[in-house]
């Protein structure tokens, strides 16, 4: 009789154990995903920002908009991005820094947007960044012919 006490006790306790590490485990990947999704919507905002910026050209008042609220998102952003994208934006912000009047080499910056967006994809989800890396993919961005 004490045998079957034994095993019946030893049984409730690797259940429980199992749906603790099971709770544990889901509450784990919820949070993982939560700040994913939040790193996304900075990503995003980050890109309205530069895309702002790029329409922006020749209106000082948009301009100073513009600059702005990239200033706001790199505050998120700083909070939240991973190292590679940090290094990315930092590279972008020294280049947009060259030429504060909004007169950009459209080719450098589109380079450096290619380059930031890897390191976002990189950070958010790493497979599909390492297929679109492999062949080469370039992406495009709205950048209005400058006047």
């Amino acid at each position: 009789m004490l045998e079957y006490w034994i095993v019946v006790t030893v049984g409730v306790i690797v259940v429980i154990a199992a749906l603790s590490v099971t709770y544990l485990y889901a509450e784990s990947r919820e949070l993982r995903l939560v700040r994913s999704r939040y790193r996304l919507k900075v990503y995003e905002e980050l890109l309205h920002a530069v895309t702002d910026l790029n329409v922006s050209a020749g209106d000082m008042y948009k301009l100073n908009i513009a600059k702005k609220k990239l200033a706001y998102n790199l505050n998120r952003l700083n909070l939240v991005a991973g190292e590679e994208v940090l290094r990315q934006v930092n590279e972008l912000l020294d280049f947009l820094n060259e030429t504060p009047d909004g007169n950009f080499d459209v080719l450098k910056q589109l380079n450096i947007l290619n380059n930031l967006i890897r390191a976002a994809r990189k950070d958010l989800d790493p497979a599909s960044a390492r297929s679109l890396e492999e062949s080469g993919f370039r992406f495009r961005f709205y950048a209005p012919p400058r006047t």
